[in-house]
């Protein structure tokens, strides 16, 4: 997989902060807090498998009780900026650093735009996105180049709370795309979201990512917290090097769109 330079120079950044070392027990649970997703009805959808099985393989491999607590993003943000748990899919920011030490890249992701099959929204060059308008997740970051061009080049729109309500709102024609990370290929990508919301609409996703991003876990700053980043890298550098993690994500994105 292509990796973006400019968002991994930032990983690097966020790694190359000093790094505590561990002191005492740890805590008995440990929440990992990721974004939540809601079906048509409003109720809450099960994780995305390969995250569940991967946080049991670290957790398992750290000795660590990690627990998946699933909320809406912006929720999540405030919880693990308050140290409140460490938090899963924050793209390493430099103004995140000053909040939070990163472990080491689980894997990479595309960012893969997702349009309409009645109005396919072609990427091959910044360019096409001019005028257009992307929703995102609220308060997502995404690659270098998206944040540079967004609001001058295109419009984002954050209002969604899900990837359903954003589906919603392309069919609507109230923006043009949204934007998902995905460690799956674009055909994969779009087989998962033609049979996880079949009854929202038709989706196509570009052949062309807008950037890649490591996908990290952002540990707080917080006493109770931040001495269990170096549990956590040496356990994600075990299991990098059996390809324990990788292994998983192949199982998973060779299955069935909906798994």
């Amino acid at each position: 997989m292509k990796k973006s330079i400019p968002g991994l120079c930032a990983v690097l950044l966020a790694l190359a902060m000093p790094t505590p070392a561990y002191a005492g027990p740890a805590p008995a649970e440990v929440p990992v807090l990721i974004a939540e997703q809601i079906d048509s009805a409003g109720n809450p959808m099960p994780s995305s498998p390969a995250t569940v099985e991967i946080i049991r393989l670290l957790a398992a491999e750290s000795g660590l009780n990690l627990v998946l607590r699933p909320y809406p993003w912006r929720r999540a943000q405030m919880m693990a900026e308050n140290g409140e748990g460490l938090l899963f899919g924050a793209t390493a920011t430099a103004e995140r650093a000053r909040m939070f030490y990163f472990t080491q890249p689980l894997y990479f992701v595309n960012q893969w735009l997702v349009s309409s099959a009645q109005a396919p929204l072609i990427f091959q060059r910044w360019e096409d996105l001019r005028g257009k308008v992307i929703s995102i997740g609220s308060g997502g970051k995404y690659s270098p180049e998206f944040e540079q061009r967004r609001g001058t080049l295109f419009a984002v729109d954050e209002n969604a709370a899900s990837n359903l309500s954003r589906l919603k709102m392309v069919n609507a024609r109230h923006v043009d795309a949204l934007l998902i990370d995905s460690y799956r290929s674009a055909a994969q990508t779009a087989a998962m979201l033609n049979c996880v919301y079949k009854e929202a609409g038709s989706w196509v996703v570009a052949e062309k990512s807008i950037g890649a991003e490591a996908a990290l876990i952002a540990v707080p700053r917080a006493p109770a917290l931040a001495p269990l980043l170096p549990v956590l890298d040496r356990a994600i550098g075990r299991l990098i090097k059996t390809k324990s993690i990788q292994k998983i994500l192949d199982s998973r994105a060779g299955q069935a769109g909906c798994n």
